[in-house]
């Protein structure tokens, strides 16, 4: 109920937040959610602008490239009398950075070959909050415990997802085989309906656009990500 009604009133408000067809965005980033449909719009960098796009776009048909990443928020109690029976929140979210993405060709397989990158982003995330539920879980849950692990966490979750990305490119872009978009889409959809529980929710992309914390008893402890 907190965030539905946060999200009414952001909306009320007429804000930076936008919601439409499922879409969470900022006048800079585009928040993961599920089924998002990414847009020529969504690309407003000049790849003519940046260094060997042209010749990439030419020579492996990589003309789109999205600026993708995600963010980590943890907050904490303010009071610390409070932190035994209160514990931290980490909050997740895939963006897109609008600015520093394009597309050259401005066709739809462009769009869609970089949706993949885009929800290699979000099984990052769902990978990060199934293995910090897992360790946190073999000890005693008390404060502290997501300060202590996450760092370990998010490190071994960026490995993956570079080595997806890095496949991902090798298949589709370096070395394309035949019907390669269409199997690491299969792959990747794969991957989603497997961690779909640990999915990223509207509120934590609401934390990021709001910037500061949902719960008024709790203050920002850390940042990761694009600012």
């Amino acid at each position: 109920m907190k965030v539905l009604k946060l999200l009414l009133f952001i909306l009320s408000t007429n804000s930076i937040f936008c919601q439409t067809n499922q879409r969470l965005e900022d006048s800079v980033h585009i928040y993961w959610q599920p089924n998002i449909k990414l847009k020529n719009s969504d690309f407003k960098s000049d790849g003519r602008k940046e260094e060997n796009a042209e010749k990439y776009c030419e020579k492996i048909k990589l003309c789109a490239c999205a600026a993708t990443n995600f963010n980590v928020i943890i907050d904490i109690p303010k009071n610390k009398k409070k932190r035994k029976k209160l514990f931290e929140k980490i909050y997740l979210v895939p963006v897109l950075e609008k600015t520093k993405s394009y597309n050259l060709t401005k066709d739809t397989i462009g769009l869609l070959r970089q949706k993949i990158v885009f929800d290699i982003e979000e099984w990052t995330t769902r990978y990060i909050r199934k293995e910090i539920e897992k360790t946190t879980s073999l000890f005693e849950k008390k404060y502290g415990s997501i300060i202590t692990w996450h760092n370990t966490i998010i490190r071994e979750a960026k490995e993956k997802r570079e080595k997806l990305i890095h496949d991902y490119t090798l298949y589709v872009y370096l070395e394309p085989k035949d019907n390669a978009y269409e199997n690491w889409r299969l792959k990747i959809d794969k991957l989603l309906e497997e961690t779909k529980e640990y999915a990223t929710k509207p509120e934590d992309c609401i934390r990021f656009i709001q910037q500061k914390p949902l719960d008024e008893e709790y203050e920002q402890l850390e940042f990761l990500g694009d600012s």
